[in-house]
């Protein structure tokens, strides 16, 4: 049996690259769903090749023909799943699903079967498990791929953003929290909310513990000209932002039936409410969410792919996931039904992604969400690579608290009057949430590559037991071949260049570290904690973007100098093993890299000063720093059972150059908030402007372990905004108030909007 897995393994995996090419450069009509006799005429050309694949490789006639057999079935056994997809869709699937089970097949029985010794044994099947939990993340990322790839038909709710004249045009309260923003950018925000094509809303400001009045006074002075615009500073007030738009519940318009989330450097498109409040009509809509989009992003090369690498998640997953109506709530760009959101209990303050994690007890209570595919507002990305690191952090850091607090609820299991999810509903969330934990899979890989490395230099018997013959060389075609695939993936669906389309890949490699420390984190610290970052006076220097990225500069010249050392003494092994050395080395000195590019970056003078206003990164809350000695620590020990489970010798797998080997498959907005909060005991507040882009949950990583399945696209996208309207407001109290906690508001005489100013652009 295990003799026989390698051969059938190679066939899979040479019948799966022409299948990806013509999945993504073939397209077929979208109408109707996959017919059977079109899969059975698939499956029977799939055995044909395999058995052609085969016996060009040297395989028996009789071992070819089973392969075929064997490949062509599995075509067949997906098609319930796939009925909505084309044939090409149907073909990679199973041929991915296919490889990624033969290798695990392979090595389970390796691992079962030579035994090295009790303890290796154990080890190994521990790292076995390891690539198991790498295999399921990297189907949920694949799924996604082939669903907008090579979908015929779409069954779920209307993606796209129409106008619903015949509907009802429910009262609105929109809610914008700020924190220590620029009053500028705020007042701009208000502005273009002022001309929204709508004639049935509100506008509250929620200014959260912002110390010093020049902040916050002037936007109060804004807000008190307008009927309609109520301006709240909160003082000392618990809870953070999740608090703020607590308190903001209690001070709306009592006919309010929608709730608007709108951060504070949005540019809201006229037509925003006139396109989406109508869908409320609909009684089981709890949420619709629209794209998070950004401007100013064309200003340089980095903000360029910075912008293509934030589309994974609305134009992927969320397209995606929409059809199992298991979309999630993202904040920002985002309406929600009054009642659901009081019947569900409010905002939770102890989540920092409290969005997302809104939206899935909605889902459990029996609402449905939907998501929306057109951006109808465009905000800031984050100026700096240290903002959009801290912002990664924060969006794994509460996307594991989620998984944590809900992952019974996400479990198979019968649906109960306290959770009405769907299976497809609890797979959605649960493999979003697994998936934060893809970096941190990598970078234990990434040790197991250094014990191979050092063993080979040295000799002494150190042997990681799949780093040897063609089974080492298949991974490394595999992890490239993943890395090519997601980079031609955002080429294709966002109309960026391939420089760009790398360059956004890139990006993803260089939060790997992050990444793996905030889902680390999540799983050790029960409160909420921030990233630490380095304080500088000035303008920050080389040296400044080195200490900001410490840890990756050194792992990159770790793995780079082992890299050169093994593939000159290595030989054939060592070459394998310092090519995969290398992709993690630049991964890791992407950082660096994109740290000084977005200092470089050539910016408009309004966010030229507001990116001056950040240089001054925060030092970490105490909570991080005990973390980050529980990461040390556990890194330490980590590192030795590496070098504990590594086997002291390898499976029988041929050399290079036999054709009879195996393949290992090892397998990415705003959820935006303007602040960093605990859970569930408060921390000290985070600084000014510190993030202001969002994306809920993680785009495809591009580890080695999980390069196979990466994929992530972004189209552009444009508002296509309609002519400003001047809105006519309900009857709400005017009122402006600067409160300490329950204080009342206060009520004061303002203009109609007849006499707002015009548009600032």
């Amino acid at each position: 049996m295990l003799d026989a897995l390698p051969p059938l393994l190679a066939v899979a995996a040479i019948l799966l690259v022409p299948a990806t090419a013509l999945l993504f450069t073939i397209r077929t009509p979208r109408l109707g769903s996959l017919s059977s006799a079109t899969a059975i005429l698939a499956a029977g050309s799939a055995a044909a090749v395999a058995l052609g694949v085969g016996l060009l490789l040297g395989h028996g006639v009789a071992q070819s023909a089973v392969g075929g057999v064997v490949l062509g079935a599995s075509l067949l056994t997906w098609l319930p799943a796939a009925r909505d997809w084309d044939v090409r869709g149907l073909v990679a699937w199973a041929l991915t699903i296919d490889v990624g089970l033969l290798y695990l097949a392979y090595v389970g029985l390796w691992t079962v079967t030579v035994h090295p010794g009790a303890w290796t044994t154990t080890l190994s099947g521990l790292l076995w498990l390891l690539e198991v939990f790498v295999f399921l993340i990297g189907v949920g990322y694949l799924w996604e791929m082939v669903d907008v790839l090579a979908r015929r038909r779409w069954r779920g709710w209307p993606t796209r953003g129409e106008h619903h004249p015949g509907w009802g045009r429910p009262f609105v309260s929109l809610h914008v929290p700020t924190h220590n923003e620029p009053p500028e950018m705020v007042i701009e925000t208000l502005q273009r909310m002022l001309e929204l094509d709508y004639g049935a809303y509100e506008i509250l400001v929620i200014d959260n513990n912002t110390d010093d009045p020049a902040m916050w006074s002037p936007v109060q002075d804004f807000c008190e000209q307008y009927d309609g615009v109520t301006f709240i500073h909160l003082a000392n007030w618990p809870g953070f932002k999740s608090g703020a738009l607590n308190h903001a519940l209690t001070r709306m318009d009592p006919r309010t039936e929608v709730v608007g989330i709108v951060d504070a450097d949005y540019h809201v498109a006229p037509d925003f409410l006139a396109h989406n409040a109508p869908l409320f009509t609909d009684e089981s809509v709890a949420f619709v969410q629209t794209p998070q989009d950004y401007r100013g992003w064309d200003v340089s090369a980095y903000f360029r792919r910075l912008y293509h690498s934030y589309g994974y998640f609305f134009d992927v997953s969320q397209v995606s996931r929409n059809e199992r109506n298991g979309a999630i709530f993202g904040g920002t760009m985002g309406l929600i039904r009054a009642s659901a959101l009081v019947e569900s209990g409010g905002w939770d303050e102890w989540c920092i992604t409290e969005d997302a994690e809104l939206s899935l007890r909605l889902l459990k209570m029996g609402y449905n969400g939907m998501h929306v595919d057109r951006s109808y507002g465009h905000g800031v990305m984050p100026l700096t690579f240290e903002t959009l690191k801290k912002q990664r952090f924060r969006w794994c850091f509460g996307g594991i608290q989620i998984l944590r607090m809900h992952w019974r609820s996400l479990l198979p299991g019968r649906r109960t009057e306290d959770n009405q999810m769907t299976l497809a509903q609890r797979w959605a969330y649960l493999v979003g949430g697994l998936q934060w934990f893809g970096d941190l899979a990598g970078a234990l890989f990434t040790l197991f590559l250094l014990s191979g490395a050092l063993d080979l230099m040295v000799g002494d018997g150190l042997v990681v037991r799949r780093l040897s013959g063609l089974l080492l060389f298949a991974t490394v075609a595999l992890v490239f071949f993943g890395a090519a695939r997601s980079i031609a993936l955002v080429r294709l669906r966002s109309g960026a260049s391939w420089r760009d389309a790398l360059g956004a890949f890139g990006l993803w490699l260089a939060l790997g570290v992050t990444v793996a420390r905030a889902s680390w984190l999540g799983l050790v610290s029960r409160e909420g904690t921030f990233l630490r970052t380095p304080k500088i006076k000035g303008r920050p220097r080389l040296r400044d973007v080195v200490r900001g990225n410490l840890v990756e500069t050194l792992a990159a010249m770790v793995c780079l100098t082992l890299g050169v050392l093994v593939g000159v003494s290595g030989g054939a092994t060592g070459m394998a093993i310092a090519a995969l050395l290398g992709f993690q080395g630049v991964g890791y000195a992407l950082a660096p890299i994109n740290s000084w590019a977005a200092i470089r970056s050539d910016l408009p003078a309004d966010l030229r000063r507001r990116r001056e206003r950040i240089w001054a990164w925060s030092a970490a809350a105490p909570a991080a720093r005990r973390g980050g000695l529980v990461l040390a620590f556990s890194s330490v020990i980590l590192a030795g059972l590496v070098a504990i489970a590594a086997p002291v010798g390898s499976p029988e797998v041929p050399e290079v150059g036999d054709v009879h080997g195996a393949l290992e498959k090892k397998t990415k907005t705003d959820a935006e908030d303007e602040q960093e909060k605990p859970s569930p005991a408060p921390t000290p507040a985070p600084d000014a402007d510190e993030d202001l882009a969002g994306d809920p949950t993680p785009g495809p990583e591009t580890t080695p372990s999980r390069a196979v399945a990466s994929t992530s696209p972004q189209p552009t996208r444009t508002s296509d905004p309609a002519p400003s309207v001047e809105p006519s407001r309900g009857a709400t109290p005017t009122r402006a108030a600067s409160v300490q906690p329950d204080s009342p508001g206060r009520p004061t005489d303002k203009p109609s909007n007849g006499g707002r100013p015009d548009k600032v652009r």
